[in-house]
């Protein structure tokens, strides 16, 4: 009975409000991708200096960690909606920022403002999608919403690759065309959370009616994934950040070649997450998890051994698809072992445990790859692959619990 439940789980279509959900923050994912691109590399060609920027970037980070624990709480006591909606407002507001003025002290402000959004997001979406699916479609909502990330964020981030045809035809300067670019954006991220307001405005959350946070009764499960997810994050964070480097010292090729591969490719590869579910329908959803997820670290792996460019590209491109197909299937899995009264804190939670050993072992990459160590980084992230991908299966795939568990909670 239960075997037959679990394999049927993407019988169900994507509820109309998830996939109207999803499709309104559109906006908001381009200009974040646009924003990358700013922050990263055209700030520093307008006389901010790389220290300025890495500040902007880093404010934004620390922004997150600190806001989204509270937020989750707040999240899963109050209530999504509200929540969603201010966040994405104030995220709207901070892109609109950078768009009108270059003073460093605004875009540092913009930059913490962009940080509670994101942390606002964190501790809603994926814990907001949980709340409006069932077993038999969380999968595909899910993996719907990680396909619009990655899609409009790629094409954010390669909107600066059609500059040089805009100067020509309309003789604006490559300043004006970011200035330009960045307002029509940041007015039309507004559209998300005004979509959000109307979608929402009749939605009734009733996971939490008393209003009383009950704190995290399954302290157990969430060490151990907050374990899976810090090995594996702390790994990835060695190389995946640092890829584009790793093609400068490894073949000498620049950002003019790669930045548009590995841009294209986060569009492309985006779609490899409708794979997802159907693997999950096959094999189940944890064993799905570790399958993907253990094929992207073999083709991680060996880009340590291919010597030409193209290649190793092509071979990115296969180890990234692979990892967007594990993506959308952990947050539903984590969401699915969850009450819908904490969903809101373990989202954040899981976010934290990823993001932060993965920024600090980012850092070590980089003195690595900077030492001339250009596999070192492979072996390592290959590691703690193996750490977390065993871990998941000893914590999560040998015990019928956690299956018991998905097929119960909705």
């Amino acid at each position: 009975m239960l075997k037959g439940r679990l394999a049927n789980q993407e019988a169900s279509s994507i509820p109309p409000t998830a996939k109207m959900l999803i499709l309104s923050f559109v906006p908001v994912f381009l200009g974040l991708g646009f924003l990358q691109i700013v922050l990263g590399a055209w700030l520093v060609t307008v006389g901010f200096t790389a220290e300025q920027a890495g500040l902007l970037i880093a404010a934004q980070g620390i922004a997150v960690v600190l806001t989204s624990i509270p937020l989750g709480i707040i999240s899963d006591v109050y209530g999504r909606k509200q929540l969603l909606v201010l966040g994405n407002l104030a995220g709207a507001a901070a892109l609109l920022v950078f768009a009108l003025t270059t003073n460093f002290l605004y875009l540092i402000s913009a930059s913490v403002a962009l940080g509670f959004a994101e942390g606002a997001a964190v501790t809603t979406w994926n814990a907001l999608l949980a709340d409006l699916t069932d077993n038999s479609n969380r999968n595909r909502v899910f993996s719907l919403s990680f396909i619009m990330i990655n899609v409009t964020t790629g094409i954010g981030l390669v909107l600066p690759g059609a500059f040089p045809a805009l100067q020509s035809l309309t003789g604006l300067t490559n300043y004006t065309l970011h200035r330009q670019i960045l307002l029509i954006l940041g007015l039309a991220s507004f559209i998300s959370p005004l979509m959000f307001y109307i979608l929402l405005r009749n939605h009734r959350e009733t996971h939490n009616p008393e209003r009383r946070w009950s704190g995290l009764t399954n302290k157990g499960t969430l060490a151990k994934l907050g374990f899976v997810a810090s090995t594996i994050g702390f790994g990835a964070g060695f190389i995946i950040p640092l890829v584009g480097a790793w093609f400068y010292y490894r073949f000498n090729v620049s950002d003019s070649y790669s930045g548009p591969i590995l841009a294209f490719s986060n569009i492309l590869i985006g779609f490899s997450a409708y794979a997802g579910p159907r693997l999950a329908t096959r094999f189940g959803q944890m064993r799905a998890i570790i399958l993907v997820t253990g094929s992207s670290m073999l083709f991680m792996l060996s880009m340590a051994f291919i010597p030409i460019f193209a290649l190793a590209a092509g071979v990115y491109i296969v180890r990234s698809a692979l990892m967007n197909m594990a993506g959308p299937l952990m947050d539903s899995f984590s969401m699915s072992i969850f009450p819908a009264e904490q969903r809101g804190l373990v989202s954040a939670l899981s976010n934290i445990t990823f993001r932060l050993p993965n920024s600090l072992s980012t850092y070590f990459g980089g003195v690595i790859l900077g030492l001339g160590l250009l596999q070192l980084p492979f072996f390592i992230a290959s590691a703690f692959y193996i750490t977390g991908l065993t871990a998941f299966y000893i914590f999560f795939v040998t015990t019928k619990r956690y299956a018991a568990q998905i097929a119960s909670l909705s």
